[in-house]
């Protein structure tokens, strides 16, 4: 059973928007919290066909029965802080007072209406809680407004909001090309610095342009189906983005991988993304599951939590929830760290979080070890890690449980052979690390691994000599011979 002092950490963030109701539940304010429930009604607020400047009356219905569901859900879940955030659609609409009133005297719930250059900031602070030094353009399209942010090594220097969005777009321009290009070139014409900072990825935020990259996992068979930090190159979005652009609706529909909620309003969002990313000449873009909400709740964290490494810090979380003993992912990295001392900052960020997460298969069937965990890395949800590194890091814990580990061929193929390699040795010197301490924290320190000319020898303290055995032997001798060198064992006195 939970217990209290858990439950009431917990936080909700319900966020009312021009195609949607969502309410997302975190486990609580920390530097990489998980969301445990997550529920979303298609609502559209914001379909105005009548263009009369209100709410949509059939979605007013649909979000004020939503809001219900979810407050009776957070009394349940014994929520204590919940925040109700409005965008576009409320904020825009004459009837967006009268919306938040009714819904505060039917559901308990305040709303806040979030104007466009706060949206745009908190969108953007989505994206540097998963990336601290993100550089690019945040774009983030919703179905009432876009909007864009400079981002330079995790500062905000520009922020714009703009009457972009995909439902807008259809609602007022349906199918008239001329005239939606028109209008998207207008308002990115007001915006200098877009052409002032070429060459840099476009971040790309909200639900209609993840459908792109769902899109594209669909019909491209790609190995991976997670949307987080997917990316993809000029000249792939470029043409992808085109092509969606021109489909209709019963087109879409035939392709599939898209919401048919979505459908009508897909290709004026990937015009969008289209015309953008060819103005400032995007080297890529890199779809992301960070926005609004996260950006929010990275906010209200205090700056020393801030400044924590997100991938090592939902590592730490992930570890305390699957492994046996005492974390001692820190201790086994410095183990590891004289045979690995000349490698880049990243391979070594990734052998940390692999010595974190190292123990995680420790509890499945021994034939199943390496392919379970290496499917929990490659899947799991949360990991604020480039799609290349996610795959590097799951064959790492993979290689971790089995000598002649292979990984999966669809997955596999995003690393080159020398990455591979990379990541057996790291999997096989953790498992070794694990072997000889048996997964506790504080035998480590009384060993030391180095390499001696091309000999690799492992000291042991010769009070902890009798930890020296034939399995521990083997493994080192596997590691020896990736490394193409020999091996030995020294028992030595501690000094």
């Amino acid at each position: 059973m939970l217990t209290d002092q858990r439950v009431s950490k917990r936080i909700a963030i319900i966020d009312v928007g021009s195609n949607s109701v969502r309410l997302v539940v975190f486990d609580g304010q920390t530097r990489a919290p998980a969301p445990i429930f997550n529920e979303k009604v298609m609502c559209g607020l914001g379909r105005d066909p009548d263009g009369s400047g209100k709410l949509n009356a059939e979605g007013v219905e649909m979000a004020i029965g939503a809001l219900r569901r979810f407050a009776t859900l957070l009394r349940a879940m014994k929520i204590s802080r919940v925040d109700v955030l409005a965008t576009a659609a409320v904020r825009a609409a004459s009837d967006g007072d009268y919306f938040c009133r009714r819904v505060f005297d039917e559901t308990g719930l305040t709303v806040k209406i979030i104007d466009g250059l706060e949206e745009a900031r908190l969108s953007g602070l989505g994206i540097i809680s998963g990336d601290p030094h993100a550089t690019g353009i945040m774009g983030d399209i919703g179905g009432g407004s876009l909007e864009l942010v400079l981002l330079d090594q995790g500062q905000i220097q520009e922020r714009v909001s703009l009457p972009l969005g995909a439902m807008r777009l259809h609602t007022v321009f349906g199918s008239q090309r001329d005239a939606l290009e028109n209008e998207v070139n207008r308002h990115l014409d007001s915006v200098p610095w877009l052409t002032e900072h070429q060459k840099l990825p476009l971040y790309a935020v909200g639900g209609s342009w993840r459908s792109i990259a769902k899109l594209y996992i669909a019909q491209e068979n790609y190995p991976i189906s997670v949307v987080h930090n997917m990316t993809m190159p000029f000249g792939e979005i470029a043409d992808l983005t085109k092509i969606i652009s021109q489909q209709s609706r019963a087109s879409l529909e035939k392709i599939g991988g898209v919401s048919k909620r979505r459908t009508d309003s897909l290709p004026h969002a990937a015009l969008v993304m289209h015309h953008l990313i060819n103005r400032m000449k995007a080297r890529e873009v890199i779809f992301s599951g960070h926005g609004l909400r996260e950006g929010w709740m990275f906010e209200a964290l205090p700056q020393e939590v801030r400044d924590r490494d997100p991938l090592l810090e939902t590592c730490l979380s992930f570890a305390e929830d699957s492994e046996r003993f005492h974390q001692h992912g820190e201790e086994l990295y410095r183990w590891t760290d004289p045979i690995f001392r000349d490698q880049p900052a990243n391979l070594r960020r990734l052998r940390l979080a692999a010595c974190i997460i190292g123990d995680i298969g420790w509890n499945d069937h021994p034939d199943y070890r390496a392919e379970q965990s290496y499917n929990r890395v490659v899947r799991h949800p949360y990991l604020d890690l480039s799609h290349v590194d996610r795959v590097f890091l799951a064959y790492t814990i993979g290689s971790r449980y089995t000598g002649n580990f292979r990984g999966d061929a669809a997955c596999d193929r995003l690393l080159d052979e020398d990455t591979r390699k990379s990541g057996r040795l790291f999997g096989h010197a953790i498992r070794l690390g694990h072997t000889l301490s048996g997964g506790v924290e504080g035998i480590l320190p009384h060993s030391e691994l180095v390499l001696d000319d091309k000999t690799l020898i492992l000291r042991l303290d010769r009070k902890i000599g009798d930890l020296n055995g034939e399995v521990v032997d083997q493994r080192l001798s596997k590691l020896a011979k990736l490394m193409e060198c020999d091996s030995k064992i020294e028992i030595v006195d501690a000094t």
